[in-house]
């Protein structure tokens, strides 16, 4: 996935679900570092599925499994 694809993705499931990055960072297990990475050079194709998976799981999680995250 590309850098801006990603960028546009995860900044429209923040706004969508209120969560800043970083919680949604932890729960794809991964560090700010990492995301701030691909937003500049893209998501690495063999974790493509997985980064999409667990957005999709956040952005259509109930709000009471959101409190959890929170």
């Amino acid at each position: 996935m590309n850098a801006q694809h990603f960028k546009e993705l995860i900044n429209s499931v923040c706004k969508t679900t209120n969560l800043p990055k970083y919680k949604i960072a932890n729960v794809m297990g991964v560090s700010m570092q990492i995301i701030n990475i691909w937003e500049r050079v893209g998501v690495p194709v063999r974790i493509k599925p997985y980064v999409m998976s667990v957005l999709r799981k956040v952005l259509f999680a109930k709000k009471s499994e959101l409190h959890k995250i929170k």
